[in-house]
């Protein structure tokens, strides 16, 4: 399965569209946002995905049941602990006790930083994509995901200069 996930988006319109192009050039199977989309208008642009998704809120996030009417209540409080073809995921906004995680979750992912990790502990992956706005960080960026291979990759999303 191909993952892409996003995070910290922050109303940034421009760059939401260009990583929800990305995903779908990709052929993701899911995407994953990390929260602090921020607004429902934000939220309207990954409608345009050709792939389910599902997230959860950031600290950000103000009108979260606007948000959650857009992405069909598929936004969920932190953390959010699912599985899907036999791989445990949890998610977070605020990464904090990551590393503390047990090993027996497959995929921890945050987001809140701004900064794109990757980080391989044992059998586990945990990940956090960077923010899509590039607000703080300068750069926007997503993570893609191959849950089969175990293999995650940061990707620049390449935006227009002002």
């Amino acid at each position: 399965m191909l993952i892409g996930i996003m995070s910290d988006s922050h109303d940034n319109l421009v760059n939401i569209k260009k990583a929800v192009d990305k995903f779908n050039e990709l052929g993701v199977d899911l995407v994953i946002h990390l929260g602090d989309i921020c607004s429902p208008f934000s939220a309207k642009v990954l409608q345009g995905l050709r792939s389910e998704i599902i997230g959860v809120f950031g600290n950000n996030d103000g009108e979260v049941l606007g948000i959650n009417r857009v992405v069909n209540g598929k936004f969920y409080k932190p953390p959010h602990l699912f599985e899907i073809e036999n791989k445990k995921f949890i998610l977070f906004h605020e990464g904090d006790i990551c590393q503390y995680i047990s090993e027996e979750i497959d995929f921890v992912l945050y987001g809140h930083s701004h900064k794109a990790l990757v980080e391989y502990k044992g059998k586990q992956i945990i990940i956090n994509p960077g923010a899509v706005s590039g607000y703080l960080s300068e750069r926007s960026t997503v993570a893609i995901l191959n849950t089969v291979e175990k293999v995650c990759d940061i990707m620049e999303i390449e935006v227009d200069s002002l």
